[in-house]
C-alpha cells in the first residue's frame, strides 16, 4: 500500500501532460522510483507506463467545489453538535470546569501532599513510604 501511495504521489507531482515511463530500481536493498532508466549499479525491478489524468471538465470542477463546501458545512455542524467547535467550547468552558473541578482537586491535592511529604522527608525516604505516597496519588487520580 505505501508503494502505491508513493507511485500515485509521483503521478501527481509529474505535471507533464504526456505519457512517461516510471522505473522501479533496487540497489543495495533500497528501492527507488525514477523517470530515467536504472543506473548500472542497480537492477530494474519493473517499469510502469504512466498516462496523466485528463483535466476535469467545468462541470466536474463545479461539482468538486460544491462537494467540498457541503463537506465543510457537515463538518462544522458535527463539530458544533459534539461541542468541539470554538464557539461551543468557549460557551461550555465555565460549566465544564465547574463539573470537573472536584475530581481534579482531589488528584491535585494528593500530588501536592506527596510533594510536601517528600520535601519534609528529604533523603530519609524508604521504599514503603514512597510506595504509600504513590498509591495515595493513584487512588485519588484514578477516579478522575
Amino acid at each position: 500500500m505505501p508503494r502505491m501511495a508513493f507511485v500515485v504521489a509521483l503521478f501527481c507531482l509529474g505535471g507533464v501532460a504526456r505519457a512517461q515511463t516510471l522505473y522501479h530500481c533496487r540497489a543495495h536493498g533500497v528501492s527507488s522510483y525514477q523517470q530515467s532508466p536504472c543506473p548500472a549499479s542497480a537492477r530494474m525491478v519493473g517499469s510502469i507506463q504512466t498516462v496523466p489524468e485528463p483535466a476535469p471538465t467545468e462541470s466536474q470542477r463545479r461539482a468538486r467545489i460544491e462537494q467540498a463546501a457541503q463537506d465543510r458545512a457537515e463538518s462544522a455542524f458535527l463539530s458544533h453538535s459534539a461541542g468541539t467547535d470554538y464557539r461551543s467550547t468557549t460557551l461550555r468552558s465555565a460549566r465544564t470546569v465547574a463539573i470537573r473541578q472536584p475530581q481534579r482537586s482531589a488528584c491535585q491535592d494528593a500530588r501536592t501532599a506527596k510533594s510536601a511529604a517528600l520535601k519534609a522527608l528529604g533523603l530519609n525516604r524508604t521504599y514503603d513510604i514512597l510506595q504509600s505516597l504513590d498509591q495515595s496519588v493513584a487512588n485519588a487520580c484514578r477516579h478522575g
